[in-house]
């Protein structure tokens, strides 16, 4: 009988402290993403919006090759960039957990700084450094090493590449460092007594025990850049057309709310459908059922 009261108690305060948040997330989550999936069953009639169900936004949508295409382009941006962060990000993970010492707090207090800033004055401060006439090009031809200006290192998909990975390397540097953090030092000391090479201990021990920080990084990352607007827009010149992009001059300029929100949730289902693969090819694979079995 006292289990009983105890358990019932448990679950008292569970929903005490959760139900805030599961009120929060309804009414500012899902609420919101419920009327625009409403709307994309819309259609527009001049100035005026027509609500009579039908799914010819979706049918519109899919016989275009040029929404498709752009659908397609920020999937593929997404996955390119997350996989950059990774290799740039296990690195500088590996040193923070396992090398530093004394100043690991102020490490990683320097990789949130730049997130301090607005993604505007990011953006730009990269426009100065990539530009005709910023650093990079003039430190090259102080160099002699060009002889004019390189214009492709500004508004091309490089630039939107390089932003984009500065802006969200932070997101994967952190989920890896906690995995790592948390990784027992005897498993590496094993490997290394065994005669593994470092590249042998990265892939067969290293690399599995933080796959999970791998995964939450990849993912945070992916979904970021995917719904990126203003990096593509202000760094990829005539390349900057996005999907986000669409969707905005849909709402704005063309006042097509019921093609826009099916564009948006188009994305949303292609994103969803990604991050659900993600997470059941890594619950089924090694990596995932040892981190089921540390449990």
């Amino acid at each position: 009988m006292k289990m009983v009261t105890i358990e019932r108690e448990r679950l008292r305060t569970a929903l005490l402290l959760t139900t805030p948040n599961l009120l929060f997330i309804t009414a500012f989550c899902v609420l919101p993403l419920a009327v625009l999936f409403s709307y994309s069953f819309f259609q527009v009639d001049f100035v005026s919006i027509l609500r009579e169900p039908t799914l010819d936004n979706y049918s519109r949508i899919a016989e275009s090759a040029t929404y498709r295409g752009l659908v397609a382009k920020a999937l593929l941006y997404g996955l390119g960039i997350a996989s950059l962060c990774a290799l740039i990000a296990y690195p500088i993970a590996f040193y923070i957990a396992k090398r530093v010492k004394v100043y690991k707090a102020a490490l990683l207090t320097l990789l949130l700084i730049p997130l301090y800033t607005g993604d505007l004055i990011r953006i730009f401060a990269w426009r100065v450094v990539l530009g005709a006439e910023g650093v990079l090009n003039s430190l090259l031809l102080w160099l002699g090493i060009i002889s004019e200006p390189i214009w492709v290192l500004l508004f091309s998909p490089f630039a939107t590449t390089v932003v984009l990975t500065y802006n969200y390397l932070p997101f994967m540097i952190f989920p890896l460092w906690a995995a790592i953090e948390a990784m027992d030092d005897s498993y590496i000391e094993a490997a290394m007594d065994l005669g593994c090479r470092h590249v042998a201990v990265f892939f067969k021990v290293v690399l599995p025990l933080s796959g999970a920080g791998l995964v939450a990084g990849f993912l945070m990352v992916f979904a970021l850049v995917v719904g990126d607007y203003l990096t593509p827009q202000l760094m990829g010149g005539s390349s900057g057309v996005t999907v986000t992009s669409a969707i905005h001059d849909m709402f704005g300029a063309a006042f097509d709310w019921p093609t826009g929100s099916a564009l948006a949730w188009i994305l949303l289902a292609s994103m969803i459908l990604f991050v659900v693969c993600v997470l059941y090819a890594f619950y089924r694979s090694p990596w995932g059922r040892g981190v089921r079995r540390s449990k």
